[in-house]
């Protein structure tokens, strides 16, 4: 999403390279996600379907837009203002969790704080800092390696499969980012 909305905001130039890597990044993600099963759409996952759509248009679009903000103000002032309206949207959702009892160990509070920092603040502060050189599209690149970290992590600790379709997906994914990463 975000190359597609960096060429509509931005005007950004996508060579072959990029528009190269960008698919077979796609291509590359689907086949890693889906293992080859083929996807239905008709089923009970629809509207799954449908916010993980909207939320990749939205973060895409966050992103994108924050380009021009970061060039002005900085990567830093910007990611705290993503993470403070965030916060801002997410405040009147709280009243629907008061009825229920949560009992978190300190090990899992450890983790909820660990994964706040590390996986979000300190994901955004360093996309924000690649959005102060660079493109969206190519800032945003590094984004597909997640992918292939989470399912091959995900065969590790719990034995999910990981077959040849999931290995040339992960395999496109890179050789995708190598092609983005080194367009000019």
């Amino acid at each position: 999403m975000i190359p597609v909305l960096s060429l509509a905001y931005v005007h950004e130039k996508l060579g072959m390279r990029k528009i190269t890597g960008v698919l077979l990044g796609f291509i590359g993600i689907t086949l890693l996600v889906t293992r080859g099963q083929a996807v239905n759409l008709g089923s009970s996952e629809l509207l799954g379907d449908f916010l993980i759509l909207g939320t990749a248009v939205t973060i895409a679009l966050v992103f994108v837009l924050s380009k021009d903000l970061v060039e002005k103000k900085g990567g830093r002032p910007v990611t705290g203002g993503i993470i403070l309206v965030t916060a801002m949207l997410l405040l009147p959702t709280v009243p629907f969790d008061l009825r229920t009892s949560i009992s978190l160990a300190l090990i899992a509070l450890f983790y909820v704080a660990f994964l706040a920092v590390f996986a979000t603040v300190g994901a955004y502060y360093f996309f924000m800092k690649g959005l102060e050189s660079v493109s969206p599209t190519i800032s945003s690149i590094i984004l597909p390696i997640e992918v292939v970290v989470a399912v091959t992590l995900s065969a590790i600790i719990f034995g999910d499969p990981f077959n040849l379709y999931s290995g040339t997906g992960a395999f496109l994914i890179i050789v995708g980012v190598v092609l983005v990463s080194s367009a000019a």
